[in-house]
């Protein structure tokens, strides 16, 4: 199956690519920030209950990629972004690779 690309967005809450898509399968997802700040990756299963939470602190803006098979993680996920950060997070854009 082909990459999803994703492009720019902001958020103060959340923000879930796709709409909350569940994407079947995914390996890993790369995403360039923008702002700099504390987030969460969020994922999701198929019902929607999320299962897996991972914080990660980004002292400025730039690429970061995350692996799904390190955290055990392989079935069909939902992937967001959570705020923790006081500001708004943006997104100049991103992949999920499957």
């Amino acid at each position: 199956m082909a990459n999803y690309h994703f492009g720019s967005g902001s958020f103060k809450d959340e923000l879930w690519l796709k709409e909350k898509a569940v994407f079947s399968k995914p390996i890993g997802v790369d995403v360039e920030f923008i702002t700099p700040g504390s987030f969460d990756w969020v994922f999701a299963d198929a019902n929607g209950v999320e299962v897996r939470t991972l914080r990660q602190e980004k002292a400025g803006g730039g690429w970061t990629s995350i692996d799904f098979a390190s955290l055990g993680l392989f079935d069909d996920y939902s992937i967001g972004f959570r705020n923790a950060s006081p500001v708004e997070r943006q997104i100049k854009q991103g992949d999920v690779r499957m």
